[in-house]
């Protein structure tokens, strides 16, 4: 006769046998990325399969660039009162002058300045300052001084550059390093120039003989007109003053034809103020004559330069 087992053990041994299957499958996987070796009377496990890395990316945030301070440095440099503006400004060269972007450099000397550029005209403004400045005019007017530009006012990509001589005498600033491959320093060490009083008598038949003899003429062409006339007040072999120069029998036509007594333009004024400022054109002449006419000074002096429809002699 054969013995049944009880069915509560019959249901003990399947749970069991199901519990050892669980058990085996979760070893399985976890076995599947290892591989065994024998060492003595166990087993050293080792990683067979290529390790899963964190991506820190999902988790640290990305660190955006810290903005610049605005004191970078490039080679060669420019850098005003010790501030580096290279990186904000080009420099030129125009006929061995070296000339920058005027912005850069204003604003590092004032900081509150109000900038305008607009069709070739560079307005600056602040309490201390008032700054204009035309493209191709030869001048630029600082604090209703003018300051001569010989090589002109230039426009470059909507910007105005002023030759860097200019502007730091101009601004009462020192410059160290004015070659195009040296760093260039300024250092403002007084305010900036000042309108100056004019003899108004000298200024009057100075612009007005300007004008009458060279009014069809380049800024460099009266300016060097003016300072014959005013080479004649320094030497004692002509009269002392502007007038009694101008004057003198026989120098000037435009007293002959009358046309002395015509209103200067703007330009002869401004050249006057130049002159009288101490700005020179054709050295030390003391006389000239227009191109096209040949006259005692071709024969009697020497030759010394053409500018514009003049030549000028010694």
């Amino acid at each position: 006769m054969k013995k049944h087992l009880p069915s509560a053990t019959v249901l003990s041994a399947l749970l069991l046998v199901l519990c050892l299957q669980a058990f085996a499958a979760e070893r399985s996987s976890f076995d599947s990325g290892l591989s065994t070796s024998a060492s003595g009377g166990g087993y050293i496990f080792t990683q067979s399969q290529e390790p899963t890395y964190t991506d820190y990316m999902d988790v640290i945030p990305v660190l955006s660039a810290a903005p610049t301070n605005g004191n970078l440095r490039t080679a060669p440099d420019i850098t005003v009162n010790g501030t580096s503006i290279g990186h904000l400004t080009d420099r030129i060269m125009v006929n061995g002058v070296i000339y920058a972007e005027a912005g850069p450099i204003l604003e590092v000397l004032y900081p509150n300045v109000s900038l305008t550029t607009q069709d070739g005209h560079l307005t600056a403004t602040s309490s201390e300052l008032s700054l204009h400045a035309m493209e191709y005019d030869c001048y630029m007017l600082v604090n209703d001084r003018y300051l001569y530009v010989p090589e002109g006012v230039i426009a470059q990509n909507g910007e105005i550059y002023l030759p860097l001589e200019v502007l730091a005498e101009a601004l009462g600033c020192t410059i160290q390093g004015i070659g195009q491959e040296e760093d260039i320093v300024l250092k403002q060490v007084a305010p900036a120039v000042t309108a100056r009083t004019y003899n108004e008598e000298d200024l009057y038949w100075l612009s007005h003989a300007i004008f009458a003899e060279s009014g069809n003429q380049p800024m460099k062409g009266r300016i060097a007109v003016g300072t014959v006339i005013l080479n004649r007040v320094a030497d004692p072999t002509f009269p002392n003053t502007v007038e009694e120069v101008i004057f003198q029998k026989n120098q000037f036509s435009p007293v002959a034809n009358g046309t002395i007594y015509r209103d200067p333009d703007k330009d002869s004024i401004v050249a006057a103020k130049l002159c009288l400022d101490g700005v020179k054109e054709a050295d030390d002449c003391l006389y000239f004559n227009v191109t096209t006419m040949y006259s005692w000074a071709d024969r009697a002096r020497t030759y010394f330069c053409t500018i514009g429809g003049h030549n000028f002699y010694l």
